[in-house]
């Protein structure tokens, strides 16, 4: 997510559909606040972003500001699904912010991700970028090998 302006980041909703076998939350969350070259906030992985620490303890849940609601295996083509929001810790910027999550550590999974950042921001500010076309945005199972993945 990328925002130029004034205003403050409120949070995110996430889904992944695996392409992959084994544990894709590894990924770091990074907040790079009025354009710092270096992230000033830098998370320990996916999972503890979303407040679900050790593989959200291998269960669905959901509460009021953070939550993993669909949680499935670790395996090619699982789906899971995650939110957390900043409600009552905003992110502040004033120039521009740009939120970043890797796809597991140094982004190393082929995963489908698919988020939704809410933010609040004041006028004016710069033009949101167009969408890419439909079928670029439509999920892909592109399994890469491994017991889940029904490729030999």
């Amino acid at each position: 997510m990328e925002a130029t302006g004034r205003g403050h980041f409120a949070g995110v909703t996430m889904s992944v559909l695996q392409n992959q076998d084994f544990w894709w939350g590894e990924g770091d969350d990074m907040f790079f606040i009025d354009g710092e070259t270096t992230p000033s906030i830098v998370g320990t992985g996916s999972e503890d972003y979303f407040l679900g620490a050790w593989d959200f303890g291998q269960h669905a849940f959901s509460y009021g500001l953070f939550g993993a609601p669909v949680k499935g295996d670790e395996r090619a083509g699982s789906r899971s699904s995650v939110y957390r929001f900043h409600l009552d810790s905003p992110i502040p910027f004033t120039k521009s912010l740009r939120a970043t999550i890797e796809h597991g550590h140094g982004n190393h999974r082929s995963d489908n991700f698919f988020s939704v950042a809410y933010w609040y921001q004041t006028e004016p500010h710069a033009a949101f970028p167009p969408l890419p076309a439909v079928d670029l945005r439509v999920p892909r199972l592109h399994p890469v090998g491994g017991p889940g993945s029904d490729t030999k």
